[in-house]
Protein backbone atom coordinates (compact mmCIF):
# COMPACT_ATOMS: atom_id res chain seq x y z
CA UNK A 1 0.00 0.00 0.00
CA UNK A 2 1.74 3.33 -0.60
CA UNK A 3 1.30 6.37 1.62
CA UNK A 4 -1.62 8.39 -0.82
CA UNK A 5 -3.43 5.19 -0.34
CA UNK A 6 -3.09 5.49 3.12
CA UNK A 7 -4.09 9.41 3.66
CA UNK A 8 -6.53 10.25 5.60
CA UNK A 9 -9.20 11.28 3.20
CA UNK A 10 -8.73 7.37 1.57
CA UNK A 11 -11.72 5.46 2.28
CA UNK A 12 -11.49 2.10 3.97
CA UNK A 13 -7.47 3.03 5.37
CA UNK A 14 -6.35 2.20 8.53
CA UNK A 15 -6.31 6.11 9.35
CA UNK A 16 -10.56 6.63 8.32
CA UNK A 17 -11.55 3.70 10.09
CA UNK A 18 -9.55 4.65 13.09
CA UNK A 19 -10.69 8.08 13.38
CA UNK A 20 -14.66 6.76 12.82
CA UNK A 21 -13.87 4.51 15.62
CA UNK A 22 -12.03 7.80 17.84
CA UNK A 23 -15.10 9.45 16.73
CA UNK A 24 -17.67 6.85 17.45
CA UNK A 25 -16.23 6.34 21.24
CA UNK A 26 -16.23 10.22 22.03
CA UNK A 27 -20.08 10.72 20.54
CA UNK A 28 -20.71 7.16 23.38
CA UNK A 29 -18.49 8.85 25.78
CA UNK A 30 -16.16 6.14 26.12
CA UNK A 31 -13.14 6.64 26.34
CA UNK A 32 -9.72 4.58 24.63
CA UNK A 33 -6.67 3.51 25.35
CA UNK A 34 -3.97 3.63 22.38
CA UNK A 35 -1.52 1.02 22.34
CA UNK A 36 1.86 1.98 19.91
CA UNK A 37 2.67 -0.01 17.46
CA UNK A 38 6.22 -0.33 16.90
CA UNK A 39 5.63 0.03 13.35
CA UNK A 40 5.28 3.54 11.02
CA UNK A 41 2.53 3.35 8.50
CA UNK A 42 3.51 4.22 4.77
CA UNK A 43 3.18 7.80 5.76
CA UNK A 44 5.16 7.80 8.46
CA UNK A 45 3.05 7.92 11.35
CA UNK A 46 2.63 5.73 14.35
CA UNK A 47 0.24 3.09 14.17
CA UNK A 48 -2.02 1.87 17.10
CA UNK A 49 -4.62 -0.53 18.48
CA UNK A 50 -7.44 1.63 20.34
CA UNK A 51 -9.65 -0.33 22.86
CA UNK A 52 -12.78 0.58 24.81
CA UNK A 53 -14.49 -1.11 27.51
CA UNK A 54 -18.32 -0.12 28.20
CA UNK A 55 -20.07 -1.80 31.57
CA UNK A 56 -18.91 -2.48 34.87
CA UNK A 57 -15.11 -3.14 35.61
CA UNK A 58 -16.50 -6.15 37.67
CA UNK A 59 -18.60 -7.70 35.23
CA UNK A 60 -18.30 -11.87 35.26
CA UNK A 61 -19.74 -11.63 31.80
CA UNK A 62 -18.04 -10.55 28.90
CA UNK A 63 -17.88 -10.03 25.04
CA UNK A 64 -14.78 -8.78 23.38
CA UNK A 65 -15.11 -7.79 20.16
CA UNK A 66 -11.96 -7.64 18.15
CA UNK A 67 -11.78 -5.42 14.33
CA UNK A 68 -9.14 -5.96 11.93
CA UNK A 69 -9.82 -4.17 8.92
CA UNK A 70 -12.44 -0.93 8.19
CA UNK A 71 -15.97 -3.63 7.55
CA UNK A 72 -14.91 -4.09 11.45
CA UNK A 73 -14.86 -1.19 12.50
CA UNK A 74 -17.75 0.19 10.68
CA UNK A 75 -19.64 -2.74 12.80
CA UNK A 76 -17.72 -1.57 15.89
CA UNK A 77 -18.86 2.07 15.37
CA UNK A 78 -22.31 0.82 15.05
CA UNK A 79 -22.23 -0.82 18.36
CA UNK A 80 -21.15 1.98 20.07
CA UNK A 81 -23.98 3.75 18.82
CA UNK A 82 -26.69 1.39 20.03
CA UNK A 83 -24.30 -1.10 22.19
CA UNK A 84 -26.39 -4.82 22.68
CA UNK A 85 -25.12 -4.81 26.51
CA UNK A 86 -26.94 -5.65 29.38
CA UNK A 87 -26.27 -3.47 32.87
CA UNK A 88 -24.20 -6.14 34.60
CA UNK A 89 -22.32 -7.41 31.51
CA UNK A 90 -18.86 -5.80 30.01
CA UNK A 91 -18.16 -5.17 26.19
CA UNK A 92 -14.80 -4.50 25.46
CA UNK A 93 -13.68 -3.48 21.68
CA UNK A 94 -10.32 -4.03 19.89
CA UNK A 95 -9.73 -1.74 16.75
CA UNK A 96 -7.09 -2.94 14.52
CA UNK A 97 -5.52 -5.84 16.35
CA UNK A 98 -2.60 -5.46 14.26
CA UNK A 99 -2.71 -1.72 13.09
CA UNK A 100 0.49 -2.62 10.72
CA UNK A 101 -1.11 -5.53 9.02
CA UNK A 102 -4.44 -3.09 8.49
CA UNK A 103 -2.32 -0.20 7.52
CA UNK A 104 -0.67 -2.78 4.41
CA UNK A 105 2.95 -3.46 5.64
CA UNK A 106 4.78 -5.88 7.54
CA UNK A 107 4.23 -6.72 10.88
CA UNK A 108 5.59 -8.46 14.25
CA UNK A 109 3.56 -11.72 14.32
CA UNK A 110 3.72 -11.21 17.85
CA UNK A 111 2.69 -7.56 18.74
CA UNK A 112 -0.99 -7.85 18.35
CA UNK A 113 -1.03 -11.29 20.54
CA UNK A 114 0.84 -9.52 23.19
CA UNK A 115 -1.22 -6.55 23.32
CA UNK A 116 -4.26 -8.68 23.44
CA UNK A 117 -2.79 -10.11 26.57
CA UNK A 118 -2.24 -6.74 27.55
CA UNK A 119 -6.25 -5.93 27.19
CA UNK A 120 -7.49 -9.09 28.78
CA UNK A 121 -5.55 -8.37 32.14
CA UNK A 122 -6.55 -4.76 32.27
CA UNK A 123 -10.04 -5.03 30.91
CA UNK A 124 -11.44 -8.47 31.44
CA UNK A 125 -9.54 -9.74 34.42
CA UNK A 126 -13.01 -10.34 36.67
CA UNK A 127 -14.79 -12.03 33.85
CA UNK A 128 -15.68 -15.62 33.86
CA UNK A 129 -17.96 -16.31 31.22
CA UNK A 130 -16.11 -14.65 27.97
CA UNK A 131 -17.53 -14.39 24.60
CA UNK A 132 -15.08 -13.42 21.62
CA UNK A 133 -16.65 -12.19 18.55
CA UNK A 134 -14.25 -11.53 15.45
CA UNK A 135 -15.93 -8.93 12.87
CA UNK A 136 -15.34 -9.78 9.33
CA UNK A 137 -13.08 -12.56 9.43
CA UNK A 138 -12.46 -16.44 11.44
CA UNK A 139 -10.12 -16.55 14.25
CA UNK A 140 -9.41 -19.41 15.95
CA UNK A 141 -6.09 -17.83 17.42
CA UNK A 142 -7.76 -15.72 19.97
CA UNK A 143 -9.05 -18.57 22.25
CA UNK A 144 -6.26 -19.98 23.26
CA UNK A 145 -4.63 -16.86 23.57
CA UNK A 146 -6.77 -15.53 25.86
CA UNK A 147 -7.45 -18.69 28.10
CA UNK A 148 -3.25 -18.38 29.10
CA UNK A 149 -4.17 -15.35 30.39
CA UNK A 150 -7.84 -15.44 31.63
CA UNK A 151 -7.24 -18.88 33.39
CA UNK A 152 -10.67 -18.91 35.37
CA UNK A 153 -12.68 -18.27 32.76
CA UNK A 154 -15.09 -20.03 30.22
CA UNK A 155 -14.21 -18.70 26.33
CA UNK A 156 -16.44 -19.10 23.85
CA UNK A 157 -15.79 -17.93 20.08
CA UNK A 158 -18.71 -16.56 18.65
CA UNK A 159 -19.04 -17.10 14.57
CA UNK A 160 -17.32 -14.11 13.20
CA UNK A 161 -19.56 -11.10 12.57
CA UNK A 162 -19.62 -9.56 8.89
CA UNK A 163 -22.33 -7.50 10.27
CA UNK A 164 -23.73 -4.88 12.63
CA UNK A 165 -27.14 -6.93 12.32
CA UNK A 166 -25.20 -10.01 13.24
CA UNK A 167 -22.79 -8.48 16.07
CA UNK A 168 -25.66 -7.53 17.91
CA UNK A 169 -27.59 -10.70 17.26
CA UNK A 170 -24.37 -13.27 18.32
CA UNK A 171 -23.77 -10.67 21.44
CA UNK A 172 -27.99 -10.59 22.36
CA UNK A 173 -27.92 -14.31 22.05
CA UNK A 174 -24.48 -14.61 23.92
CA UNK A 175 -25.79 -12.37 26.93
CA UNK A 176 -29.37 -14.32 26.63
CA UNK A 177 -28.42 -17.68 27.47
CA UNK A 178 -28.05 -18.80 30.71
Amino acid sequence: MDAVSESPKGRGTYRAARRAFIAACEKAHVDTIARLHPAKGPDGKPLFMDTAALGPRRAARAVLAVAYDAAGTAVMTDLLRHPPLPADARLVLVHALDPAHFAGIASDPAWPGAMLGAVAVEDLSRVRDLAVLALGREDESLGPLLQQRLPEAAIRLLPPAATAAQAKGAIAQFFAAP
